[in-house]
C-alpha cells in the first residue's frame, strides 16, 4: 500500500498548466521531505512584514483568472477563491471577478489557504523551492484584511526566531518542543477564525501548517504561538494529567509524530476546535487547551473515522443541526492497515463517527454544503447527497457542459464547492463551473463554466494550454479570436513533419468576436493517440489561414 496518497503525476501536470506550484493544491502526502532540516535556518524568500498596505494593481475582469481552483468560501453576495493564481473574488454572480494576483502584498506567491469570518479574511501564501532535486513547498506567510479585503497586513511565515525556544508549559509539564527555524514544508494548508471569547469581537486565528505544527494568534496574526495536540500513541491530553512526550512533527521514524503535522482546521463553535492531522481528528472544547483524538483505530476501525490522514475539515448546520465533516484519506500503513479513504462524520460532537461515499470518493479534498445537501470534491469527480445516515444518495454529474461556450470539464479531480442560494459553485483542475440544484433531480439543469483566458491582441494571435500536456489526463485548448460576428473556422493538427493528423474543426460557424477556443485531445482521425513530441496547428478563418502554434505532446 503506497504512502504517497494523491495521485502525483497528475497534480504536477496540471499544476504546470496553470502556472502553479504544489503549493496550491492540498498536501500530496504527510511525509516531512528527507532533505529539510526544522531545526537549522535554510535560506528563504523575502518575508517581510508589511502593515495596512492598501491593495494596489488589483484587476477586475470578466474572467477568473487561473482553471485551477482550490477553495470556495461563500459569504453573502461575495464568493472567495483559492486559485493557481492567488486569490479572487466576485460580488455578481460571476460577472465579473476581482483578481488579487500580482497585488502587494500578494505577489505571485501560490494560495496554500483562506478563511473568511465577518470583515476578516485571512489567506495564506507559498511557493515551491526545489531542494536537491525535488520540489519543496515552502510557506511565505500570513496576509490579514480587517476591512473585507481592502487593506492587508502581511506577516512571515509563522516559526521560532532561534533554537533557544525548545519548550511549552502544559499544566505542571514542561514539554519538548523541536523548534521550527525554516519554511520548508511549513505553510499553512488550511485556517479558522474564531472570536478570543463570547463578550468580544477580538479573534483568534488559528492554522494547521504541516511541519510548522498547529498555531494560533491573539494579536491579528502578528505573532502565532503553538498549540499542542496529542501524540501519536496518547487519544487525549489535558493541562492536569503527567505527559512525557515531544513536540515533534517530524516522521515517526525519525522520533516525531504524524498528529503533530497540522493539515486542516475548523470551528464549531468559538470555544470548539477540530484538527485534522495525519494521525487523526483533533477536538478541543475548551478554546483548544484539552484535546481529545479520534482516529481509524479508536473509532470502530472501519466503521467510524475511515483514514487518519484529515486533508479537511468542515462543519455542516442546518435546521438546529450541527455535524462535522471530515475528508479522511489513508493514513501511516504500519500503523493504519485497513485504513480506506472515504468522509467522515459526526453529529454529536464526536462521540460517535460513521463514514460514507467509500466506494466512489477515491480520496476526497473538500466540503460545500447548502442546507442540509451535501457536496464533495474529489479525485473521481463531484459528488452529492441529502445528509441521510444509513440511507445516503450519493450522485455525480455525468457530464460538465457549457452549451454557450461549448466547451466542458475534461478532468475527473475537483477540489472545492459552495453553495450561494440555489446555485451549486464547483472547481476543478480544469475550470470554475456553476449549476443551479434542483430538490428533486440532481445535476439535470445547464452548466456555466468560467474559464481563463489570455487577452489577444489580433487575430494573428493565438496560444495553447496546457502546453505541454498529457493526453490520458486532460485536453488541450487552441484559444484565437476571429474578429467578425460571424465567421466560419478550420483548426487542423500536423506532426513535426507537417504531416497531416487531425481536423478539430471543419467550417465551424462562430460568432464571437471576443477570443474563444477549441479543443484537441491528441488523438489523430482514427482515434489513436499520437506520440510524444511537438505538433503544429493551423487556424483558418473564413478559407483564410490566419495563424499557426505549437503544441508539445508529453505523455
Amino acid at each position: 500500500m503506497k504512502k504517497y496518497l494523491l495521485n502525483i503525476i497528475f497534480v504536477a501536470i496540471a499544476l504546470y498548466a496553470c502556472n502553479s506550484a504544489y503549493a496550491q493544491t492540498l498536501p500530496k502526502n504527510f511525509k516531512i521531505s528527507p532533505s529539510i532540516k526544522l531545526n537549522k535556518t535554510q535560506a528563504v524568500s523575502d518575508n517581510k512584514i508589511v502593515f495596512g498596505s492598501p491593495v494596489r494593481s488589483v484587476v477586475t475582469a470578466s474572467n477568473i483568472i487561473s482553471n485551477f481552483i482550490s477553495d470556495i468560501i461563500v459569504v453573502g453576495d461575495t464568493i472567495w477563491f483559492g486559485t493557481g493564481k492567488g486569490v479572487c473574488k466576485t460580488y455578481d454572480n460571476g460577472n465579473n471577478f476581482m483578481n488579487y494576483y500580482g497585488s502587494a502584498p500578494f505577489g505571485t506567491d501560490d494560495v496554500a489557504g483562506i478563511a473568511v469570518y465577518n470583515n476578516w479574511v485571512v489567506v495564506s501564501t507559498a511557493v515551491s523551492q526545489t531542494i536537491n532535486g525535488a520540489d519543496v513547498p515552502t510557506g511565505t506567510g500570513i496576509k490579514v484584511s480587517s476591512d473585507y479585503g481592502n487593506t492587508w497586513n502581511a506577516y512571515p511565515q509563522p516559526m521560532e526566531p532561534d533554537t533557544s525556544q525548545h519548550t511549552i508549559i502544559y499544566g505542571n509539564n514542561t514539554i519538548y518542543a523541536l523548534p521550527i527555524v525554516v519554511p520548508e514544508d511549513n505553510l499553512s494548508y488550511d485556517i479558522s477564525i474564531t472570536r478570543k471569547n463570547l463578550t468580544t469581537d477580538s479573534i483568534v486565528i488559528w492554522i494547521a501548517s504541516w511541519a510548522g505544527e498547529f498555531r494560533k494568534s491573539i494579536d491579528n496574526g502578528r505573532t502565532f504561538s503553538r498549540v499542542l495536540l496529542p501524540p501519536d500513541n496518547l487519544d487525549s491530553i489535558y493541562p492536569g494529567g503527567t505527559y512525557n512526550f515531544q513536540y515533534n512533527p517530524r516522521d515517526p521514524s525519525n522520533g516525531g509524530n504524524d498528529n503533530h503535522k497540522g493539515f486542516s482546521v475548523c470551528s464549531e463553535n468559538d470555544s470548539t476546535i477540530y484538527v485534522g492531522t495525519a494521525n487523526g481528528i483533533n477536538k478541543s472544547t475548551d478554546w483548544g487547551i484539552s484535546w481529545r483524538k479520534y482516529s481509524y483505530k479508536n473509532t470502530g476501525l472501519g466503521s467510524g473515522i475511515s483514514g487518519d490522514f484529515v486533508v479537511a475539515l468542515k462543519p455542516q448546520k442546518y435546521g438546529g443541526k450541527s455535524i462535522i465533516w471530515g475528508a479522511t484519506n489513508i493514513g501511516d500503513n504500519i500503523n493504519g492497515e485497513g485504513q480506506f479513504a472515504a468522509v467522515s462524520y459526526t453529529t454529536n460532537q464526536g462521540a460517535n463517527w460513521a463514514n460514507t461515499l467509500k466506494d466512489d470518493a477515491v480520496f476526497s479534498h473538500n466540503f460545500g454544503f447548502k442546507d442540509s445537501v451535501v457536496y464533495v470534491a474529489t479525485d473521481n469527480g463531484i459528488w452529492r447527497s441529502y445528509f441521510a445516515p444509513g440511507n445516503f444518495g450519493w450522485s455525480s454529474p455525468s457530464v460538465i457542459y457549457d452549451e454557450e461556450l461549448r466547451d466542458q470539464i475534461h478532468t475527473t479531480f475537483f477540489y472545492s464547492a459552495g453553495a450561494q442560494s440555489d446555485s451549486v459553485w464547483v472547481g476543478s483542475g480544469d475550470g470554475l463551473c456553476r449549476t443551479v440544484d434542483s430538490s428533486f433531480s440532481p445535476w439535470v439543469n445547464k452548466w456555466k463554466i468560467f474559464r481563463a483566458v489570455h487577452a489577444l491582441s489580433s487575430t494573428t494571435d493565438t496560444y495553447a494550454a496546457p502546453n505541454p500536456f498529457q493526453p490520458n489526463l486532460e485536453v488541450c485548448r487552441i484559444f484565437f479570436k476571429t474578429g467578425k460576428a460571424g465567421a466560419n473556422v478550420t483548426v487542423k493538427i500536423f506532426d513535426f513533419g507537417m504531416n497531416y493528423v487531425r481536423t478539430v474543426l471543419q467550417n465551424a460557424q462562430r460568432s464571437e468576436t471576443n477570443v474563444i477556443w477549441t479543443t484537441w485531445d491528441g488523438r489523430r482521425d482514427d482515434g489513436m493517440q499520437v506520440a510524444n513530441g511537438v505538433y503544429f496547428y493551423r487556424i483558418e478563418i473564413d478559407k483564410q489561414t490566419v495563424s499557426w502554434g505549437k503544441i508539445l505532446v508529453l505523455q
